[in-house]
């Protein structure tokens, strides 16, 4: 557990956490195994993610401060990160190594908080996508408020931030609730939130000159050790799905009498 200070300025220094992810829906099972081809996958930041990064931007633009875009992962491509940092992110830290291959969110959070400890020690919101687009787990922003102590606000789609508090809009199973609290604290948004930018030619060249530093495990103090995943992926299959192709002849009213109940006994009787 750490602890950190209350905003005391209008100007928060926002952290934002960056997933890579294999593009999801260009990725294909193998015709026999059905497991995911990997190598032939392109990789991309996961898109809850960038929602993140576009939230941290405009409060940025409204309220002034820095926003710190921070990556782990077994093997971070530099061009990805930039692309955040095209979109007004002031400056960005990566950590990449071979044992973050089996992350889980217990260690992917414990790798984000040694890294945000190292780059941004004063930081005020810790923004980050409610999942990620390739596990879903919805693990790391709450471990992120566990390690930090810090309240956490959840499944954000609207979110405000004034001195030393955030008010924030939250989807719930039956509406929507809002809630604020106290800063720092993590904030995870959904989809709903906003839409990422697209950035210009000019703010891709720019992003070149912006700050992009590579931390090793000794640079935030982890072993590998520190990152043994405490949940092990044993297999990874696409779901194989086959047509019925059923024929139904008659006429029209026996057509939709007999759709029915066909999709009511498909299901299980439940009108």
């Amino acid at each position: 557990m750490g602890t950190y200070r209350m905003m005391s300025r209008t100007m928060p220094d926002i952290v934002v956490c960056v997933k890579q992810t294999v593009d999801v829906y260009q990725l294909k099972p193998h015709p026999e195994t059905l497991a995911p081809q990997l190598s032939q996958a392109q990789w991309k930041n996961s898109d809850f993610d960038l929602n993140a990064v576009e939230e941290a931007v405009r409060i940025k633009e409204k309220s002034g401060g820095k926003v710190v875009v921070v990556s782990v992962g077994p093997e971070v491509k530099q061009l990805l990160v930039r692309e955040c940092l095209a979109m007004g992110a002031d400056e960005a830290y990566i950590l990449s190594d071979p044992s973050l291959a089996q992350a889980d969110g217990a260690a992917t959070a414990k790798a984000l908080a040694a890294v945000i400890k190292t780059a941004s020690p004063k930081w005020d919101i810790i923004l980050c996508g409610e999942a990620s687009l390739d596990q879903n787990a919805y693990q790391t922003g709450p471990r992120l408020a566990e390690i930090f102590n810090v309240p956490h606000v959840s499944y954000v789609n609207k979110l405000e931030v004034g001195d030393r508090v955030l008010k924030a809009w939250r989807a719930v199973e039956d509406g929507v609730e809002v809630v604020s609290c106290s800063l720092p604290a993590v904030v995870t948004v959904g989809l709903e939130i906003n839409t990422p930018r697209l950035p210009s030619l000019l703010m891709i060249r720019a992003a070149q000159k912006k700050p992009l530093k590579e931390l090793s495990l000794n640079d935030v103090g982890l072993t590998k050790d520190d990152l043994m995943p405490r949940a092990e992926t044993l297999e990874v299959k696409a779901l194989k799905t086959e047509r019925r192709r059923q024929v139904f002849e008659g006429k029209v009213e026996e057509l939709a009498e007999k759709l029915a109940e066909r999709i009511i006994a498909h299901m299980g009787g439940r009108r």
